[in-house]
């Protein structure tokens, strides 16, 4: 036991490493055996390795590609490949033309071995140990605590009752003294004939306090609730209760036995309660502002819970399957109801299997693209002459630029930083004590004629390379330069209607080939407006129909602002049509091509596919995709709840990624086994053949750094014109993060919690890619625009997540408040 000990300390010592042991070198095969092939190469250089994941007492079994010489990381799905660990995975020595390995089961996969082939410089002792970890991981996922705790009955009892025969004969035989154990950890040979540097006699009391585990220090539990809500027990769940500690960056079990019951307090009103026998942890409203996640693998909950403007993350960890099933439908009943506010028996079964799969994080979806299968070395390759193409002097902070001297936000050059930090900021200081003389009548007059105008809508073009964004009545002209950077280029200053009335553009959309925008006035909203950018004036007055107030606009097909076509797709509430300006008169919309609902849908959002067919979002959360407009639609996806803030829909249609407040919804629209691939655009779906929803949400443990709840902006695809390849990164923000998703990996993986993320010093109110390419994105804070590259992004850290002052709390002088 005392080597298990020395194992633990070895491997699991440091609580800052996700990745806690690893073979560094070897080739990765899969072998399928249906397949004819038999045994392929999937990474000729790569590592194994054992990483924790944020659920206690589970981990994964991770082999990463070795980059070549040269080769920038990039986010495809080709760089790694991930097991839960666990006597299912049934991992096992195994040799292959005279080399030593592993092979193990990919449980995602019927009939298919994974095998990895350690290089000939990993010693026996380094293999061994790794073989004894990996089964301590499976016994830790088995007994739900630290594998120390056992003594030698336990560990007897645990190849007793060992479900996997390999497992059980690989505990039995690796047998380590302490000598070869740190010498497996640093990956030195040792013989083991050799006398153990480590047999001479110990002090008696520090071998104790050796062997003992490391107590973790309490986190702190948020104040225990004043009473529990009261009402009728939908259901109650059994399980270990933990917390996330952001000191250590892991779950901490505060109790291994309470409850969590579902509470009805009201017509569709409901809490959760969490109690033990001790104490009471939580009683919380069910609200989206939970961000709760589901996980059937790891039978667990992970939700938020805010307190005195702190943000905690709890995880409930089920005793049981069956326990699990039942809060995980007790829960969904309960979100439903809150936010749809009918009972849950009113859904079809077919939209209660829809519903149930979108709020379970581990959904498997249907396999992407064959055409996707080269293109994460293009990916790389694009990411790499990006980055060689780039000065050696070029700052790693984002490319942010302002104007001098009168616009808002905008920079005439690239800032930089100088290599005295002190020296810099009194430069900066001087610089700005002498512009602010010059300037400040003219900022007065500004503040005096703006006011408190921020940045809020932004329009990327794709001709001219220019972007648009509203500030107030006045619309800034930004320049993209040919290393993906952003200037100022003019200021449109004064927006007004063909009748000479100033107004705040609530709708900004580019229109015939980028030589207009398409305005909207909240406070008209029967009413849209022609602004010829040639001359920066609204040129065309149009009103849609005087009955019919429009709440959005969108182009007729995914890229129409790139052609001449003058009719755009209008949304009212309830209606969805062409509008035609060249009609004339009071009713712009064409007749042949609307489609009125009876009821109120109240619809929100808009998008269009290349081909012409619109997904449409709605305040219910419905989801209604038109293969053309003037036709009911041919597909209506159910609403989990949450009204749907924005939609976009892949160029092809293929996927839909609808934004709601704390998550988006992405949907792959192909029809299961349609031999004329055909999308739900196209043919309804069966009824017991919905497509499965996948959330892309940000882990609530994230949550508890950033501080506050979650609030997306609508989320978009990078745009792919060309027709050479598919689009593959989603972009949203939320407060002052901006986040992306690389689509591939979502949809090989089926997690959307792997995500990129940056901090920025505000609120970002904005954001889309650069048009035609994703390797920069066009960001628009109340009061600044910048340009970041997408390499700049990274995985989500405490270091990168923490709340940093932003912009608003910023003293007044640091802020550049020269309106457009």
């Amino acid at each position: 036991m005392h080597a298990l000990r020395s194992l633990g300390k070895l491997v699991w010592g440091d609580k800052q490493s996700p990745e806690m042991f690893k073979l560094p070198s070897g080739v990765l095969y899969e072998e399928r055996a249906a397949a004819k092939s038999g045994r392929k190469c999937i990474y000729k250089d790569s590592e194994l390795c054992i990483r924790k994941t944020s659920t206690p007492f589970q981990y994964q079994l991770v082999a990463v590609r070795a980059l070549e010489e040269g080769e920038e990381l990039s986010d495809s799905l080709d760089d790694e490949r991930s097991f839960l660990i666990g006597t299912e995975l049934k991992f096992a020595p195994t040799t292959f033309e005279g080399a030593h390995g592993f092979k193990w089961k990919d449980a995602g996969e019927e009939n298919v071995q994974v095998e990895f082939i350690a290089d000939e410089g990993t010693n026996k002792a380094t293999r061994e140990t790794f073989a004894m970890a990996v089964a301590r991981c499976a016994w830790e996922r088995k007994n739900r605590r630290a594998y120390t705790d056992a003594d030698e009955a336990e560990v007897k009892q645990l190849m007793d009752q060992a479900e996997d025969e390999e497992l059980e004969r690989l505990l039995d035989s690796v047998k380590l003294d302490d000598a070869e154990l740190e010498a497996a950890a640093a990956d030195v040979p040792v013989s083991p004939s050799k006398p153990s540097k480590l047999s001479k006699p110990v002090d008696p009391e520090a071998a104790a306090a050796a062997a003992s585990p490391v107590t973790l220090p309490r986190c702190e539990l948020p104040p225990e609730p004043v009473e529990m809500a009261d009402g009728e027990i939908i259901v109650s769940t059994l399980g270990e209760l933990y917390l996330f500690d952001a000191q250590t960056c892991e779950f901490v079990q505060v109790s291994s036995e309470v409850a969590l019951t579902v509470v009805q307090t009201g017509k569709f009103e409901y809490y959760i309660n969490v109690a033990a026998n001790d104490r009471s942890f939580v009683s919380q409203l069910i609200d989206p502002e939970m961000n709760a996640v589901f996980n059937h693998d790891h039978g667990s909950l992970i939700w938020n819970y805010f307190d005195a403007g702190r943000a905690y993350s709890f995880s409930l960890v089920a005793v049981d399957e069956k326990h699990y099933e039942a809060l995980h439908q007790g829960m969904t009943r309960a979100a439903y109801e809150t936010l749809n506010q009918e009972p849950w028996a009113k859904a079809t079964v077919s939209s209660q299997d829809y519903i149930l799969d979108a709020y379970e994080e581990d959904v498997e979806m249907l396999p992407e693209p064959s055409t996707w299968e080269s293109e994460g070395e293009e990916e790389a390759s694009e990411e790499s002459s990006s980055e060689e193409s780039s000065s050696e002097d070029e700052d790693e902070i984002d490319q942010i630029f302002r104007s001098a001297p009168v616009p808002t936000g905008v920079k005439t050059g690239k800032e930089e930083v100088d290599s005295s930090e002190d020296e810099s900021e009194e430069e900066s200081e001087e610089e700005t004590d002498e512009e602010s003389e010059a300037e400040s009548e003219a900022e007065s007059n500004a503040e005096q004629a703006v006011g408190s105008d921020e940045n809020s809508k932004l329009a990327v073009g794709y001709k001219h390379g220019r972007s648009f964004v509203v500030r107030g009545s006045r619309i800034g002209v930004f320049k993209h330069t040919d290393g993906d950077d952003i200037v100022f280029d003019t200021t449109i200053n004064r927006v007004d209607d063909t009748r000479g009335r100033e107004f705040t553009p609530s709708t900004m959309m580019l229109h015939e080939q980028d030589s207009a925008l398409v305005l909207q006035d909240s406070q008209r909203p029967n009413e849209l407006y022609k602004m010829d950018l040639e001359y920066g004036k609204v040129v065309e007055e149009w009103r849609v129909h005087e009955d019919i107030p429009t709440v959005a606009v969108a182009p007729n097909t995914k890229y129409g602002q790139m052609t001449g076509d003058k009719t755009l797709v209008g949304l009212s509430h309830n209606m969805l049509y062409r509008i035609d300006p060249r009609l004339g008169g009071d009713n712009l919309i064409v007749q042949n091509e609307q489609q009125m609902y009876a009821t109120k849908s109240h619809f929100t959002t808009a998008a269009a596919t290349e081909s012409g067919a619109v997904a449409v979002g709605s305040a219910k959360g419905e989801i209604r995709l038109f293969d053309r407009l003037g036709v009911r639609a041919k597909t209506v996806l159910p609403a989990l709840g949450e009204p749907i803030l924005g939609i976009d829909v892949t160029s092809d249609g293929r996927y839909v990624v609808a934004t709601c407040k704390t998550y988006l919804l992405l949907i792959d629209t192909k029809l299961p086994d349609d031999p004329a691939n055909r999308t739900g655009f196209q043919k309804p779906f069966p009824q017991a053949k919905k497509p499965a929803p996948k959330r892309l949400q940000l882990k609530p443990e994230h949550v508890v750094y950033m501080g506050a709840p979650i609030s997306f902006t609508p989320a978009k695809f990078n745009q792919a014109p060309d027709g050479n390849s598919a689009e593959k990164t989603i972009v949203t923000s939320t407060g002052p993060f901006v986040v992306t998703w690389n689509l591939r990996r979502v949809l090989g993986t089926g997690r959307g919690d792997a995500y990129h993320i940056k901090q920025y010093q505000d609120v970002v109110v904005a954001d889309n890619f650069r048009f035609g390419q994703d390797r920069s994105i066009v960001v628009t804070l109340p009061n600044d625009v910048q340009s970041v590259k997408r390499s700049q992004l990274a995985k989500p850290t405490r270091e990168s997540l923490m709340i940093r002052p932003s912009g608003s709390q910023a003293h007044r002088d640091s802020i550049v408040n020269a309106p457009y």
